[in-house]
Order: structure tokens, then sequence, then C-alpha cells
């Protein structure tokens, strides 16, 4: 049995009892770098083409379907307003015996946010306080270490260092220093973060995204994220100083997204200290952001070296690496006069 045919199959078997030959038109997204994603054009019941999206792992392991599992939880409580509604999920199937999940085809399209009108970025943090607002009490259990944000912040900093391995040769040398020079850079913040009374707060951890980059929001009327695998119980600030530093937002584009996160976010009695809090995040995440697109590169090149493929790294080594310069000249732009992330 074909991709193609068990991609038919298993939509009509997750979201209506029907023959595959109602299913028009199956066609995979360039995207995806962890997933198989497909658009499914399908007759409906009145006689018109409705469409829907069937995203396949291309990770075989225990490990991935919990993560798979999980998401599928996120997206349940998000689902209808910040993410597509989620039709079905299964760790394996007849189909296919890794995690695959149905859910609603959202129309709109990604773009660069850096480019976006002021109303946009407000209604995009208006969406992000929203998620940020949420109760997390039936989400514990899936993500067991929750404490302060201080905690978190120092949690954080050992996953990115623990990426720093794969600072190595052949990785061009020129990168190399900038990498290690903006870890001492962050390394030194460390000290002062601990004594910010901003990060010394009884706030309890939220749900973030995860990864609000440019290709998980698709911009319908209003922003939709998707593709939650990323998503977790983290600091605020952590996720408003990604969307920053990834986008690059500008110094109004920075206020008319505050306007949306404040409007929307509840409780807001911590606002002030999540925007102090930005101010520390944000280099952080451009270097954790670079560390993450290194590995990517590393599995790449390793993969190259022993002739085989790596599902995790299937883009040439020239990618990632374009990504890791552009996430270093973000960083820099921090300490040259880029705009300031405590605009409120």
């Amino acid at each position: 049995m074909d991709i193609d045919h068990r991609v038919r199959s298993y939509a009509c078997d997750a979201v209506f009892d029907c023959s595959p030959d109602r299913i028009t038109a199956v066609s995979r997204f360039e995207s995806g770098e962890r997933h198989a994603v497909y658009k499914v054009s399908y007759l409906d019941p009145v006689g018109g083409t409705s469409d829907l999206v069937v995203r396949i792992s291309t990770v075989d392991d225990a490990r991935g379907c919990a993560q798979a599992e999980r998401e599928a939880t996120v997206l349940k409580k998000v689902q209808g307003f910040a993410a597509p509604l989620l039709y079905d999920f299964r760790c394996d199937s007849r189909w296919f015996a890794v995690p695959t999940m149905c859910m609603q085809f959202v129309p709109g399209q990604p773009r660069e946010l850096v480019a976006a009108a002021a109303k946009d970025v407000e209604r995009l943090g208006s969406v992000i306080g929203w998620v940020h607002g949420l109760a997390t009490d039936d989400l514990v259990e899936w993500f067991p270490q929750t404490g302060s944000t201080a905690a978190y912040r120092d949690d954080r900093w050992e996953e990115i260092v623990r990426k720093l391995p794969s600072v190595r040769d052949p990785l061009p040398a020129p990168v190399q220093r900038r990498l290690k020079r903006a870890l001492l850079v962050v390394n030194r913040s460390l000290e002062s973060a601990q004594r910010r009374g901003s990060f010394r707060t009884d706030e309890r951890l939220v749900l973030l995204h995860g990864d609000p980059g440019a290709g998980n929001i698709l911009w319908d009327r209003k922003p939709v994220l998707i593709d939650w695998e990323y998503a977790r119980l983290g600091d605020p600030a952590d996720e408003v100083a990604y969307i920053f530093g990834q986008h690059g937002l500008t110094a109004p584009q920075r206020k008319a997204f505050w306007r949306g996160y404040r409007r929307s976010r509840n409780p807001q009695q911590h606002l002030q200290d999540v925007v102090d809090r930005v101010g520390w995040w944000e280099p952080v995440t451009l270097l954790g952001s670079a560390l993450w697109w290194v590995e990517r590169w590393s599995r790449r090149d390793d993969a190259d070296a022993a002739g085989r493929v790596d599902p995790s790294a299937p883009r040439a080594c020239s990618y990632y690496l374009d990504r890791v310069i552009h996430r270093l000249d973000r960083f820099d732009e921090l300490f040259t006069g880029a705009p300031g992330a405590k605009v409120l």
C-alpha cells in the first residue's frame, strides 16, 4: 500500500466512515523537519470540497510517541482559538507505525512578522497572552518538572549548555568563535539575573507554545499557532523574548504586541515582572536557537560522513548554517542598538 493510499485510508477512518474514493487530492507540504505533513481534500456530504491535514511523525520510538501524545493533549486545550482543531491522534495504527494526527486545515499562510502591520502584531500578542493565561492544573502530569521562574531559567540554561558539544569542526571557525563569545556574554548576565527581583516572584509557570517562529504562525482572520511539539510550562518572558528576537520586531511592533498581550492575559499583576525578564531572555533565546540549529547541522554532517539519512536533519548543512548565522547576527544587534525589549 503506497503512502498516498495510506494517508487516504487513515483520513477516512479518523474523520468519517467513508471510502478513500471520496478523497479528491493528497499533497505533501514542503515544510516539516520531524514530520511528513499532507493536505487532504475530500468531498463533503453536501457535495462541496473540504480540506484537512494529516501529520505523520518521522521518529519511530517510545519517546516520540510520548511527545506526540503530550502535544495532542495540549492541542485539545488550545484548539479552536490558538491552534487548529484536532480530529484524531494515534501513536500507531494499521496504516502508520508512528504517531499520526489528523487536524483542521487552516487556510492562512506564514509570513515574516517583521513586515507585519502593528494591528497584526497586536493580534498575535493577544493570542499569546490568552495561551499564557490558561489554567494549567490539568497539564502538570504531562510536564512534571515545574517550579519557580528562577528554577525554570536555570534549567533552560543547562539545556542550552548541553548543546555545546555540537560546536566543533568542521563548523567554520568564525562561527565557532561567535558562538563561544555569545556564550560568555550570556553566562556573565546569568549572575545579574539571579539578583533580579523580577525572577524572585511567586508566579506560576504558564503554558508556552515553545516555538512561535514564522513557519509556525498561520495568518487567517487571526494568527493561528501550529506545531505544538515543543509546548511546555515555563516563564512567559521566555516566549515573548523568543518572538521579539527571532522575528526582529521593531520598537513600534513590540508596543503593539504588548497592547494585545496586556488585554488578554489574566491575571495581569505580574506583567511588569514579565517585561523586565524579557530583557534578559532575548539574547538567551537567540543563543539557544542558534545552538539548536548547530545541533541539526552536526547531525546532518555526521549523516553525510557516514553515508546515511537522518530524518531529524533532512536538509543540506548550508541550510542549517544559514540559520545559525542569522541568529548570531540578531544576537549581535542586541548590543549595537537593536530596539529595546522593555518597550511596553
